[in-house]
């Protein structure tokens, strides 16, 4: 017997959907798939989005298109999914652990600036179990020593921060649509 961790909501309409987007011919690209990336976006409050395999694929493709790569670091929570870590090292970079804080069990910003080195090329706060990370914190560091922010949004759709979506704050959120993940 199976117990399952998540269990998906469905309407009962979206093996037709299914169907549908199979007749087109078009199965892992096409129209479809675009329209789902445009109101993603929308959702999220961003001006784009690019769907991929995962979240972890997603932060790979950010990590890179930052221009990270070997001989770089990356600081990362140092209680996180290992995918975090991971898509660090899929682009032959360092991962940094720096400590979370305790109360909202994200990365802690100023343990963040304390793991800052001359390598150091991206911050990757994750959004934990959906609460937003101190954006504003991260936003300052990465202003003042010139870093980039890859935001680990995998359970974070839905939330928002100060108002606006997580999605919406800076250039580079990767969410997950796992179906155990916090949905808004």
């Amino acid at each position: 017997m199976q117990v399952p961790f998540s269990k998906p909501f469905l309407r009962g309409d979206e093996g037709q959907a299914v169907a549908d987007v199979i007749a087109t011919g078009w199965v892992s690209q096409g129209p479809r798939v675009r329209e789902f990336e445009a109101a993603f976006a929308e959702r999220v409050g961003a001006p784009d989005a690019v769907a991929t395999t995962s979240c972890t694929t997603a932060l790979q493709l950010a990590l890179h298109a930052s221009g990270v790569g070997s001989g770089d670091e990356v600081i990362v929570p140092s209680m996180s999914f290992i995918a975090t870590a991971n898509a660090v090292w899929q682009n032959g970079a360092t991962p940094v652990f720096a400590d979370i804080d305790p109360r909202t069990y994200n990365l802690d910003p100023a343990a963040a600036e304390s793991a800052i080195s001359e390598r150091t090329k991206a911050i990757m706060p994750v959004h934990q179990m959906g609460l937003p990370a101190d954006m504003d914190a991260f936003f300052t560091l990465a202003d003042r020593y010139g870093l980039t922010i890859v935001e680990d949004a995998a359970c974070a759709i839905g939330a928002s921060y100060r108002g606006p979506p997580i999605g919406s704050l800076g250039p580079l959120a990767c969410f997950s649509l796992h179906p155990r993940k916090v949905k808004g």
